[in-house]
């Protein structure tokens, strides 16, 4: 049982959000305030899920890296305890580099090395598109603000 096993049976849920991703459209502008507190609201929804999902990529990564290492430092001892006289390590890290299991391991390292880097670029992402909609959350506070002094300047 990893890591996220063990979170996942105290009750840590990790919850997918029940809406589809936002995508922003090209001017953020033509949005109503109703349309673009929704779109804060999804694109943070999302950009928490891929957060949570980041986390476990890099827990997952990391369990694969110390399973490659583990046996590639097993087979090393294995193979220098069995070298005859003149055997180099380069020779026996060129003979575990090609052992099927390590093959295999180091293959597993590099799709969840390949699926983290995909989970920050997607997190990323909306971590800009979300900073974008502050943004104009923030113009349009202000614009209200400024509306709102002229009406009482005299």
């Amino acid at each position: 049982m990893n890591e996220i096993d063990v979170l996942m049976k105290k009750g840590l849920a990790l919850p997918k959000p029940q809406y589809d991703q936002a995508i922003l459209p090209p001017d953020i502008t033509d949005l109503s305030s109703e349309d673009l507190a929704i779109m804060f609201t999804t694109l943070t929804a999302w950009a928490d899920y891929f957060a949570s999902q980041l986390v476990q990529a890099q827990l997952r990564e990391r369990e694969a890296q110390r399973a490659l290492e583990m046996a590639e430092n097993k087979l090393l001892i294995l193979k220098m305890g069995a070298a005859s006289k003149g055997s180099t390590v380069s020779l026996a890290k060129a003979q575990i580099a090609t052992d099927p299991q390590i093959v295999q391991l180091g293959d597993t390292h590099e799709e969840r090395y390949a699926y983290r880097k995909i989970l920050e670029m997607m997190l990323s992402n909306q971590e800009r598109d979300i900073t974008l909609v502050s943004r104009e959350i923030t113009r349009r506070t202000n614009e209200s603000r400024m509306g709102r002094r002229d009406t009482f300047i005299t």
